[in-house]
């Protein structure tokens, strides 16, 4: 669940009664908050399975494509290989056209078993066993590793443990997942299978233990004495084959397991690799009407930790004037002082991240108040009162449920393209230069989008949305959204390198039933992080926050043995 941006209200420039706001009913207001027309062909183009870098590192992902929906298989799968591109390229293939002697051809294999009704192919079963290829399986199906015709020893005798026996824990019953010497929070859906391997002998690396809560009934949670709380086997590796007790892909923001599983990538594509600690700070929503003395007081702080920083622009603004009707827009050529603010930034470790276009879309609130910084650009939101479907749609409160109502009525690649190229020309046009990487208005985007975007930058810095029907047939709601962030640098199926941002940003009150965050949660967060090897601390903020907030969080990142670089400079 990616939590959204503080929504600030802005300064206005002053005006009288029977005086227009510099920009009111301008061309440029015109344009951007006009309805655009229904498009009717809006579908997305089917995307490749084969995605990343080619540099002789591989990755076949499968997946239980005959799933559920609500299982939400493909975007699993997606997640699952997005994190894979990390070190090479990744493949995602429905698990049942697996063919006798497929991962041969890769370094490694990923299973993500989210439905215990999928029938293996006793091809890959077998090659699993007959192999040196490393392979993780996640979750459901791992009875299927015990049956195999064309071997005379038992599983158990080969690997040491019994995937015909898993422990009885009930998901619930799981609080923490322990690993490298850390206490990692465990999320989970309430309706969570969890398949901790049982029969495990001395000799098997237990790589990560689950802990159940004290007041456990589970029977595999009941620890012999009778009384206090009791650890299980949540991740283990012997010859081959590490095995998962689940897939660890639900709530990841809250979900320590997203970060182990991020992290058994490693030994599996990546052996002997150096840890690498690695951070970054962006600084959000900088626009036409931020103040220039706070720009420059802020690149005055980073120039001094030597301490290069990013600043997500927004190129053309848009907002209403109290009590006035007709819109304004200014751009950044209408105020030189920003300008040379942002150039100042720029001498002094800044990069320029292109943020939006308006961040906005048209003259309505989406769902906010319709202002550039407050509202989502690339998608159509609302308020509600329920968290579920059905939803019961309001103006928006500090209480209501901020959800996705569909996709813009001009969702195109052409049509996308064409404002991201606006936005971008608007940087140039001021003397800034063409910005190369990409920030999504709160993270959200549709696919159209995503692809219009990849086709104009070189990378993306932020966390994502990733959709079902990306790969297959399958018609995605709006509801049907997989957010992802990362926990080091990605190339995502969407044709994009992805700079991670993983600690999202400090913030003073809750908002939209997301809790304040103060700048000692990002840096405990930043702590379990850690436990990946290639270690990313990567967070933002609003000009607005007081320094001393700012100045807290990146003491305490550097405490911890990380060091800020660029943003293209992230691994």
């Amino acid at each position: 669940m990616v939590a959204l941006p503080t929504v600030c209200v802005g300064s206005v420039f002053a005006f009288t009664d029977d005086g227009l706001v510099p920009g009111e009913g301008s061309s440029l207001a015109q344009e951007f908050t006009t309805a655009a027309p229904e498009t009717p062909h809006t579908a997305s183009p089917t995307l490749s399975r084969r995605y990343g870098v080619h540099n002789g590192v591989s990755t076949l992902v499968l997946y239980d494509d005959t799933a559920p929906r609500e299982f939400r298989a493909e975007v699993s799968a997606i997640a699952a290989a997005n994190l894979a591109t990390h070190f090479g390229e990744a493949e995602v293939v429905p698990i049942r056209e697996y063919t006798p002697g497929r991962m041969a051809g890769f370094t490694a294999v990923i299973y993500v078993g989210v439905s215990a009704d999928t029938a293996v192919p006793q091809a890959f079963v077998d090659d699993v066993r007959a192999t040196t290829v490393p392979v993780i399986w996640l979750g459901a199906n791992s009875d299927a590793l015990a049956r195999s015709a064309s071997r005379d020893e038992s599983f158990a005798s080969q690997y040491g443990w019994s995937p015909e026996a898993p422990l009885d824990v009930a998901s619930k019953d799981v609080t923490e997942i322990r690993y490298k010497g850390q206490d990692l929070p465990r999320a989970h859906p309430s309706e969570a299978t969890i398949w901790p391997p049982g029969g495990v002998q001395p000799g098997v690396e237990v790589v990560a233990t689950a802990t159940c809560a004290v007041d456990a009934s589970s029977a595999g949670c009941r620890p012999p004495s009778g009384t206090g709380s009791q650890s299980v086997p949540w991740a283990i590796r012997s010859k081959n084959l590490t095995y998962v007790a689940e897939v660890p892909l639900s709530f990841i923001n809250e979900n320590g397991g997203y970060l182990v599983f991020a992290d058994l990538l490693h030994p599996a594509l990546a052996p002997g690799r150096d840890p690498v600690r690695q951070a970054a700070v962006r600084i959000e929503d900088v626009n036409p009407e931020s103040d220039p003395s706070e720009l420059r007081a802020f690149a005055d702080y980073f120039a001094a930790r030597k301490v290069p920083f990013q600043v997500a622009v927004i190129p053309i603004l848009v907002d209403h004037a109290p009590g006035r009707k007709a819109p304004y827009a200014l751009s950044l050529s209408d105020e030189p002082d920003v300008v040379e603010a942002l150039k100042y930034m720029q001498d002094h470790g800044g990069t320029l991240i292109q943020h939006g276009t308006t961040h906005q879309y048209g003259n309505l609130p989406n769902p906010y108040s319709g202002r550039s910084g407050d509202d989502y650009e690339f998608f159509l939101y609302g308020c509600s009162a329920t968290e579920t479907p059905p939803y019961r749609w309001e103006s928006c409160g500090s209480d209501s449920w901020v959800e996705k109502r569909g996709p813009l009525p001009d969702d195109t690649i052409a049509a996308h393209r064409t404002r991201l190229e606006q936005g971008r020309q608007v940087m140039i046009d001021a003397g800034l230069g063409a910005p190369t990487i990409f920030e999504t208005p709160h993270y959200s985007a549709s696919v159209n989008a995503y692809l219009a975007m990849s086709g104009i930058y070189d990378a993306r810095y932020e966390q994502a949305e990733y959709w079902p029907g990306s790969l297959t047939s399958a018609v995605a709601t709006p509801d049907d959204a997989f957010e992802q962030f990362f926990p080091y640098t990605v190339h995502d199926i969407y044709g994009t390198t992805v700079y991670p941002e993983d600690l999202e940003n400090p913030t003073l009150t809750a908002q939209n039933n997301h809790p304040a965050r103060s700048a000692a949660s990002l840096v405990e967060r930043a702590k379990r992080n850690l436990v990946v090897t290639d270690a990313t601390a990567s967070f933002f903020f609003h000009p607005f926050l007081k320094l001393a907030m700012v100045d807290e969080i990146v003491t305490g990142i550097e405490d911890l043995g990380y060091r800020f670089v660029p943003v293209s400079e992230l691994q």
